[in-house]
């Protein structure tokens, strides 16, 4: 769609412009407007109209264009087709603009559908409305109008703004606002441009049309009061809230301590450590400014990749609501959209490390996240080396974190600074072979000759003895999984917790101990099963002596562990409730009943486990119970239970 910049021009008396004009009132740069221009000359020649005149830097505006929003979102009135539900959204959010006197025909000429249609979308749309507190009335004098608490009116107005999801979806609103002042959405465009250059953020690109429409919605439903006045502490917050982050604005400092208080949560949840801490928590704080402002002010956006976050990273994803109870403190619930971003963030970090050569990518597809997904699929076979992240339409690129990648797939060119490789949806094979020597150059990666398994088998069958009665069949599909990094069903999974926690590694205490002596005993199991060596102990209690009782995950729980490379031989847990407490570094502020020592190998095998401990401690009731059980059948029964959902 044509942006509204070059309105001023359009609907100006005016009728000739100099550029150095047109770049001053416009704000634009010159390749900009020049970008912009050819843009809607090409839509004025496919729909049979005269294109602007620019010549010697002056541009000719003709006395009138018919139709312009119909230009603007290059769309014939006549082929507007809408869904059931968009037409509801856009019923409410045209009753909220209070623009005008609106009636059942006013309906049916907006949203090109018949009387009955209008009638039937009324019906379920009040329906909807009776479970937000709002209702949808009539009356001679005021048409249609809505009728609840300004809170809750302004909430559902960028909820359903949310579900929009196309450009051409916003031309009924478009027109509508613009239909007695062509300028007005323009002028609305031109304080936030005030506001963003006042406040030094830089909004999103994907997230500046719904900001702009619902802003413009907003102004009209209050009429003359001047919304950048009277509520400008809610349009700021919407716009840092939009914003990617990186900005500097003081007090901001009670979000620091947010952010320290989230990464210790992911590292104690998920029993990991980040290589490089500070710059994984530049990368939150980019992240959290702007998400605190949308919570706080309820302006949280839709992730259309919610679906494929919560299935490929299910374990964190539950983490993660622990995770970000000081976030949730400080601003209430916490959407599943909002929470997913936090995911994608983590995400990237901690499994960063699950090849030996770290390559993250991401695959954008034009035609939408199906075809994404095939090209993924495509990729997965061509590079098993490389992590690929998710795949996903190419308009969902900004919703994406960037330090989340190192490279992308692409379908069409996109701006970014990260290395991008421009492909076909479906490649041939010599599209295939030339973007495999592309990538095996710009990152060393191994030639592109890879051996197939029976090649291998023969190849070491002279030097090895075949033994537990093995085929040679079952060794080539072991070594073919192992050349393809393909996982079993449970490797991809994860271990499950009552894997990890078996009868043998779980036991009770009713001795007064210090801490390092349950610690000790904690982790004895671990040492009698060889899954951990005697350095490992000592590692965990010199690092509580070091860094705090970093272990303490709250509510009488703690997670003894260390790196891998401290003693690890294999995954393991092992349990131990006090039935006396037990103070971590002799402070009572961090008394412990439960200690569960984990030995993990590597960021990711053990976070199924941890996902199903993190479930039960967010329980009150569940929690209470393994605080409270006595048994080994008590515990592996809460297990089951939580297992079994």
């Amino acid at each position: 769609m044509l942006s509204y910049n070059l309105d001023i021009l359009l609907f100006s008396e005016r009728r000739f412009w100099k550029l150095d004009k047109i770049l001053e009132v416009t704000g634009l740069k010159s390749h900009e407007f020049q970008r912009q221009l050819v843009e809607l000359n090409q839509i004025l020649q496919d729909k049979n109209q005269r294109p602007l005149e620019f010549t010697n830097n002056v541009l000719a505006i003709p006395e009138k264009l018919e139709s312009f929003e119909e230009i603007r979102f290059n769309i014939e009135e006549y082929e507007l087709t809408l869904s059931e539900e968009k037409r509801q959204f856009l019923i409410y959010l045209l009753c909220f603009s209070k623009r005008s006197v609106l009636a059942i025909s006013d309906f049916q000429s907006l949203l090109n559908v018949s009387r009955n249609t209008v009638l039937s979308d009324i019906k379920k749309l009040r329906q909807q409305l009776d479970n937000e507190n709002i209702r949808l009335e009539y009356s001679r004098k005021l048409g249609f109008y809505l009728r609840g608490a300004s809170k809750e009116l302004r909430k559902t107005t960028w909820r359903f703004l949310q579900e929009l999801h196309e450009e051409s979806d916003y031309y009924v609103l478009s027109k509508h606002l613009n239909l007695k002042n062509p300028l007005f959405i323009h002028q609305v465009g031109q304080q936030i441009s005030r506001l963003i250059a006042e406040l030094s953020v830089q909004v999103i690109h994907s997230r500046y049309l719904p900001m702009l429409i619902y802003l413009a919605l907003l102004q009209s439903h209050l009429g003359e009061i001047d919304l950048f006045q009277e509520d400008v502490l809610e349009v700021e917050a919407l716009l840092i809230g939009m914003s990617d982050g990186n900005f500097e604005k003081s007090g901001f400092d009670f979000l620091y301590r947010i952010g320290f208080e989230i990464m210790e949560n992911v590292m104690k949840l998920a029993a990991v450590q980040f290589e490089d801490f500070t710059k994984t928590f530049a990368a939150l704080r980019a992240h959290l400014v702007p998400a605190y402002f949308r919570l706080k002010y309820h302006f949280e956006i839709e992730n259309v990749l919610l679906d494929k976050i919560k299935t490929d990273y299910s374990s964190l994803f539950e983490l993660m609501d622990l995770a970000l109870s000081p976030l949730h403190e400080a601003c209430g619930e916490i959407s599943e959209a909002e929470r997913a971003y936090f995911v994608i963030l983590f995400g990237g970090e901690i499994y960063k490390k699950k090849y030996t050569q770290s390559f993250r990518a991401i695959v954008l597809c034009v035609n939408g996240i199906s075809s994404s997904l095939i090209m993924c699929k495509r990729l997965e076979n061509m590079f098993p080396s490389m992590t690929f992240i998710l795949s996903t339409a190419v308009s969902d690129l900004d919703k994406i974190p960037a330090f989340s990648y190192d490279i992308i797939f692409s379908t069409v060119p996109v701006m970014t600074d990260k290395k991008l490789y421009v492909m076909s949806a479906f490649p041939d094979s010599e599209e295939e072979t030339r973007l495999h020597n592309r990538l095996a150059q710009d990152f060393n990666l191994p030639g592109f000759y890879k051996p197939n398994a029976r090649a291998i088998l023969r190849a070491i069958e002279p030097y090895v003895d075949i033994k537990n009665n093995a085929t040679k069949k079952q060794l080539a599909r072991i070594i073919d999984r192992k050349l393809n990094n393909k996982k079993t069903e449970s490797e991809a999974l994860g271990v499950m917790l009552s894997d990890l926690l078996t009868k043998e590694k779980i036991h009770f205490t009713d001795e007064k101990l210090d801490w390092r002596s349950a610690i000790e005993l904690a982790a004895q199991p671990l040492l009698n099963q060889g899954e951990i060596e005697p350095s490992y102990i000592s590692a965990i209690i010199n690092r509580v002596e070091e860094f705090g009782p970093y272990i303490d995950l709250g509510m009488g729980i703690a997670l003894p562990h260390a790196r891998p490379e401290d003693g690890v031989k294999k995954l393991g847990m092992s349990f131990l409730r006090c039935e006396q407490p037990v103070y971590l570094q002799d402070d009572p502020k961090h008394e412990i009943k439960i200690f569960i020592v984990l030995a993990a190998i590597d960021n990711e095998t053990h976070l199924r486990a941890l996902s199903t401990l993190t479930q039960i401690l967010s329980n009150k009731d569940e929690l209470n119970k393994m605080l409270t059980v006595e048994t080994v059948a008590e515990l592996e029964q809460i297990f089951a239970e939580k297992e079994g959902e």
